[in-house]
């Protein structure tokens, strides 16, 4: 067969059956039906197919970029949540078996050993570039400057909202959730709110940068604020630590999303680990 062909040949084999890997992994189905119709299309494969003549190498191959293509059109979607590192490598697992690759656990070729380093070095990368992404990248960073512009009716809103419920009562907030929620609580006291949980959080940059509306920095943390959990994957460029600014008064817990940023700030809710550990506080 000539190489051009063998990728094709391999794809074929998931027609009809990315459903299946889809309910197993939680990468959503249509996404991984149009990235491997995507690929079969792209002459890419077939040169990569000249410099792997195994096909289980080349299987693997092709599954990590059906579903880095997959993954890439989540992150496109601004989804709120996005699969996490367990879900992704599911995914690859159930793809590249469908396409003839020994069962996960085996032992892996050179694809393998080629796609994670590439991975955690773009990652790196990215780290040594955090304040650039941070003020720059973020598809929401106009939401960021928009609340902060005119957060007050979104703060009045979000204090209703929690004296409606009984006590005790937990605030979780991710992202600008979590910058909301910190400014709400801090603004004013909100006696029955037993736990603040923020994931993924700017808020204590913000602080630190003196723009969070209700405290000025180097003030303190009020009192009347609650217990602070916050979650953050160190690859998540916008998971910032608070401990350092609030000592005893915020526990920063560290949870591992295996996503390359920007991915990782949106995989914390497929992660039992942050459901751990928001239990555990409530326990």
């Amino acid at each position: 067969m000539i190489p051009g062909e063998r990728p094709r040949a391999l794809l074929a084999a998931l027609d009809g059956k990315t459903a299946g890997v889809a309910e197993r992994s939680g990468v959503p189905e249509r996404h991984l039906a149009e990235a491997a119709l995507a690929l079969a299309r792209s002459p890419l494969p077939g040169r990569a197919a000249s410099g792997l003549p195994d096909d289980e190498d080349l299987a693997l191959l092709l599954a990590r970029a059906v579903v880095a293509a997959a993954l890439s059109a989540v992150l496109a979607e601004d989804a709120p949540v996005v699969p996490d590192g367990g879900a992704r490598d599911a995914a690859v697992a159930a793809l590249a078996e469908l396409m003839g690759a020994r069962p996960a656990g085996s032992e892996r070729g050179l694809g393998a050993l080629l796609a994670r380093p590439a991975l955690r070095l773009a990652s790196h990368a990215a780290v040594r570039r955090r304040r650039a992404l941070t003020e720059a990248a973020h598809p929401a960073a106009a939401d960021v400057l928009r609340y902060l512009a005119r957060g007050g009716a979104v703060r009045q809103r979000l204090r209703e909202l929690i004296e409606e419920l009984p006590a005790p009562v937990v605030v979780v907030g991710h992202s600008l959730g979590g910058i909301i929620a910190l400014d709400t609580l801090v603004t004013a006291p909100l006696p029955h709110v037993e736990l603040l949980v923020t994931v993924g959080s700017q808020g204590p940059f913000l602080y630190e940068s003196g723009a969070l509306p209700g405290l000025t920095h180097p003030q303190p943390l009020p009192r009347h604020v609650p217990d602070w959990l916050n979650v953050y994957d160190r690859r998540d460029l916008l998971g910032y630590l608070g401990a350092g600014l609030f000592p005893d008064r915020v526990t920063d817990v560290e949870v591992d999303n295996r996503q390359p940023f920007p991915a990782a700030h949106s995989a914390y809710w497929t992660n039992p680990a942050v459901y751990r550990e928001i239990a555990a506080r409530l326990s």
